[in-house]
């Protein structure tokens, strides 16, 4: 009987992998050097990158204020997507009773203060049937604003986002603040109140953040000023071009980040942030701190 031999075929090398293999190889540690010196470079250049190292180490957040935009400029679809993820987040925390957050909305009839209502401020609860009666529920209920008198009713039906930001940067100087908003302050028919620049940097001396969410400013029926959703955007650029400016200068933590028209990508995105801005667990804190790290570096190398 003849015998079988087994001959090991070595596999042959194909045209061109050779040379891709260390051109990718290549590529890869030329952007791990030019990362490694540009760190130190954007440390002493840029003060909101350096602000985002300093703050690595910084104590685990457990106090969370969070602002909502109820005017007419936000679409109801939208603030129901925000409303839910928002739940799922605090959600996180049930059982944790070291945590606590107040909820405010924004955007009633009146001026001022009387546009302002705290619904929520709570320690976590302790279990889930507690927190669907004192959390959920009353964030469910949050609706945009409208006349309680109907047509007839002249009270103003104001976004009074200044006067916000300055009762709540005072109020919560050194926490964690999250605001859902199209950043559009009208305050029309009332006592004007300017962008409080003095208040946002006494907030950023404590370090903390400030985390603003912000979809497109939504117009419906017919209007005298066929532009005016282009104003209302013009509007919201230029504010976050304002604060950007104090973040560039190190003088206070905030981010913007623009909720997407698309339901699916909208219900993503709103998830994500939230449990970036609200982290729960110590992967989450890590992952907040170097994210920010990164979004800082993308700003720099955007200019």
């Amino acid at each position: 009987m003849a015998k079988t031999r087994f001959r090991l075929i070595k596999p042959q090398p194909q045209d061109g992998v050779p040379a891709l293999y260390w051109l990718l190889s290549g590529l890869f540690w030329f952007l791990i050097l030019v990362l490694l010196g540009s760190v130190p470079a954007l440390y002493f250049t840029k003060r909101d990158f350096a602000m985002e190292v300093k703050q690595v180490r910084q104590p685990r957040p457990n106090r969370f204020c969070i602002g909502i935009d109820i005017s007419q400029t936000i679409k109801p679809e939208v603030l129901s997507d925000f409303e839910d993820a928002l739940i799922a987040r605090l959600q996180e925390f049930v059982g944790h009773d070291e945590v606590y957050y107040q909820i405010s909305i924004f955007g009633l009839p009146g001026c001022g203060e009387d546009a302002i209502a705290d619904i929520l401020q709570t320690h976590s609860p302790k279990d889930a049937e507690s927190f669907e009666q004192t959390v959920a529920h009353r964030i469910r209920k949050v609706s945009i604003a409208g006349r309680a008198g109907g047509e007839d009713d002249m009270t103003p039906l104001t976004t009074p986002l200044f006067f916000f930001l300055e009762r709540i940067l005072t109020e919560w100087a050194g926490e964690r603040v999250v605001i859902f908003s199209d950043l559009v302050n009208d305050d029309r028919g009332c006592q004007t109140h300017s962008l409080p620049l003095e208040t946002i940097e006494q907030f950023g001396f404590h370090k903390d953040q400030i985390i603003f969410l912000c979809p497109t400013p939504h117009v419906i029926g017919q209007y005298e000023t066929p532009d005016l959703p282009e104003r209302l955007v013009a509007k919201q650029r230029s504010l976050i071009k304002e604060i950007q400016e104090l973040t560039s200068q190190g003088k206070v933590r905030a981010f913007f980040y623009h909720v997407p028209e698309d339901p699916q990508k909208r219900k993503a995105f709103l998830k994500s942030h939230l449990q970036k801005a609200i982290p729960a667990t110590t992967f989450q804190i890590v992952w907040e701190r170097v994210s920010r790290m990164i979004d800082t570096i993308v700003v720099a190398v955007r200019g």
